[in-house]
Formats: structure tokens, C-alpha cells, sequence
């Protein structure tokens, strides 16, 4: 079996970009969206780690702001600081640790990403499950997708409201959901759809929301190949078939799983 023993310094990103605890949400939402990352770091004047903010944290406090009807906007994001709907407790490593370790730590936590802190414990990168995907990549790790694929896959109708996939992503507390037409997907909606639709009417069709970048692949394609299809798509979650039909998905998580110690 692979040893994915590299230095987390080999895959991070770095350096970290953050935002301060007094941001606006708003401010922490475009900052994201401009770099096209999915969490921040949160930071007092002193530089000290003290939160993290993500999109799931924006898609949580943005539906509770709007109203139920299909005229009103998707999200309503209030003028509130950061630290008001930050996470709190960061899984943070050093640039020393594994890959595998810090593998391990992502997929006990259930966490994305983790924060590289330097020796005063100051963001000095992150650590995301793509970046676990390229050492998976790199590693050539050898196994079916079959071993580390999970299900259920939830899914959205195409002809569902965005309000509806907005709510599913939450409710299930997964990043992503597949878009199917008659049973087959066509599609992702995710939290980065949810914010980028923030001001539309939540009763808009999923279809003129999802993303169309999708990779479907059977369930016997080596997970090192996966992986290497996915970076090259840039894509972050792979539906895998049985036999023809939709049998399980497979997220960062599940690499992070594939690299852990």
C-alpha cells in the first residue's frame, strides 16, 4: 500500500489568505469567490488563528435570512461580522506532518480542509482534500473506486427550485448534490452554485443553476486515475456506475480516507 508519508509543505497551498474576524460576510463571500476557494482562514489584528469561514457557513446563515416565497432571493447574507458564524474549532497541521496524517485528521474530523499553522500558530497555508488528491494522483494508489466510493448519492431533479437543492444540501450536510434527468446525472448543484444564485428567485430551476462539469466513471477505474482525471477537470466530487446505474459518489473526503494513516 502506498505511504503517504510526503511533508504537507510539498502539497500545500501557501501562502494562506485571510480574513479578518471583523469582515463582513459579504466581504468573506467575494473574497472566495474571486480566488475560487471554498474556506478561509479567520485572523485577529495579531495574526492568531481563531475561525474558519466556508461557504457552507454562508449557505447556513443566508437561508435563514430570506423569505419562503419563490419570488424572494435564493440567500440573504446580513451585515454581520465573520466571527459571528465562523467555525470555531479549526483542524490545524504543520508543514512538517504527513500527508497521511493530515489525511487522517481531515476524514476523523469530517473537514475539507485543515489550516498550516507555523511554529506561533499564525495560517502559513491550507491543506485541502484536492491537494490530498494529488498525492493520491502522484502516489498511483492502486485500488477500485469500489472501495471507497460511498452512498447514498442524494440527489436534485432538474426541474426542482434551487430553494429546494439549497435546502437538501444543508439538511444532509453534504457539499454537493447530483442533478439528475430521468434517474441519470447531468450535473452538480453545490454551495458554490447556491452562492453564485444567491439573488435569484428561489423558485429558479435547478438546471439554469448546476454546474456541468461532471465526471461519471465506473466503479472498477483505479482511484489514482480518478483522481488524475478529476484535477484535470478541475472537479471536486465523481459519481460512480455499477452496471450502468448511478451506485455511489465519491468526495474529498473519501481520498482523504484513501491517504489517511
Amino acid at each position: 500500500m502506498a505511504q503517504f508519508a510526503m511533508p504537507v509543505a510539498d502539497y500545500m497551498t501557501a501562502p494562506a489568505v485571510t480574513v479578518p474576524a471583523d469582515a463582513t460576510l459579504e466581504e468573506a463571500r467575494a473574497t472566495m469567490e474571486r480566488l475560487g476557494v471554498s474556506a478561509l482562514p479567520v485572523v485577529e489584528a495579531d495574526g492568531r488563528l481563531v475561525g474558519l469561514v466556508s461557504r457552507t457557513d454562508l449557505l447556513r446563515v443566508g437561508r435563514l435570512q430570506t423569505g419562503r416565497r419563490g419570488s424572494h432571493p435564493l440567500l440573504v447574507l446580513p451585515e454581520a461580522p465573520v466571527a459571528d458564524e465562523m467555525t470555531r474549532e479549526v483542524t490545524t497541521v504543520t508543514p512538517d506532518e504527513t500527508v497521511g496524517a493530515a489525511a487522517s485528521k481531515m476524514w476523523k474530523a469530517r473537514v475539507h480542509r485543515v489550516v498550516v499553522v507555523d511554529e506561533a500558530g499564525h495560517p502559513a497555508g491550507i491543506f485541502s482534500t484536492q491537494d490530498v488528491m494529488k498525492a493520491v494522483r502522484d502516489k498511483r494508489l492502486n485500488h477500485p473506486l469500489s472501495g471507497y466510493m460511498h452512498a447514498p448519492v442524494f440527489t436534485v431533479r432538474t426541474t426542482e427550485p434551487i430553494s429546494l437543492a439549497a435546502e437538501r444540501l444543508e439538511r444532509a450536510g453534504v457539499s454537493g448534490l447530483a442533478v439528475v434527468d430521468e434517474g441519470w446525472p447531468v450535473g452538480v448543484f453545490t454551495s458554490e452554485e447556491a452562492l453564485a444564485w444567491r439573488e435569484q428567485p428561489r423558485d429558479t430551476p435547478v438546471e439554469e443553476a448546476m454546474s456541468a462539469a461532471l465526471l461519471v466513471l465506473d466503479e472498477g477505474v483505479r482511484i489514482h486515475r480518478a483522481a488524475a482525471q478529476a484535477l484535470e477537470m478541475n472537479v471536486r466530487r465523481i459519481l460512480v456506475t455499477r452496471g450502468g446505474t448511478l451506485a455511489g459518489i465519491l468526495s474529498g473526503l473519501d481520498f482523504a480516507r484513501a491517504a489517511a494513516t
